[in-house]
């Protein structure tokens, strides 16, 4: 559970609307659909032979309460990485620098379980060069660039949510 839980208000996800990217077979009785919605995969799994579209009709408002709770969600993973991969952790506390440094990737409506699992991976839009000054450099005139270590290859992390601002890890 988050402290500061925050509520993010974003337009209604109409999938229907949304051009479907590609469904597969993911078990011998659960299909899955894929979208992309903005920067974001969604991906859909319903029974095999059944309509994915009315399967879709009927997570509509859990993919907007899901997509409302995205920054909680990644708020959850930031958490859980800590103590996965301290060091980087350590690096970019100790810069003090501010931002996400995850992002969700994609959500998931696994069938039967319809609670949405998100894949939380490294941010796209955190910069890991900053800009810092020694405390004597009162001007400011000799700035030092610092790299901040990125997160490990291929790093993920999976949370569901259980309600809002309710997340497990997803082991």
């Amino acid at each position: 559970m988050l402290g500061d839980m925050k509520r993010v208000e974003s337009p209604r996800i109409d999938l229907s609307r949304e051009g479907m990217l590609g469904h597969w077979d993911v078990g011998p009785h659960v299909s899955q659909c894929e979208y992309q919605v903005g920067r974001r995969l969604v991906y859909i799994q319903y029974p095999k032979g059944g309509s994915a579209q009315l399967y879709i009709e009927g997570l509509r408002h859990q993919l907007h309460d899901a997509w409302c709770d995205i920054d909680n969600a990644v708020a959850f993973a930031e958490e859980q990485s800590r103590p996965l991969i301290p060091d980087f952790w350590e690096a970019h506390d100790r810069s003090g620098k501010a931002g996400s440094r995850f992002d969700v990737y994609s959500i998931r409506f696994n069938y039967p379980d319809s609670r949405p699992v998100y894949c939380v991976s490294s941010s796209h839009d955190f910069e890991y060069s900053y800009t810092r000054y020694e405390e004597y450099d009162l001007w400011r005139e000799s700035p030092i660039t610092e790299q901040l270590p990125e997160p490990p290859d291929r790093f993920f992390i999976e949370v569901r949510r259980l309600g809002p601002g309710l997340f497990e890890r997803v082991a």
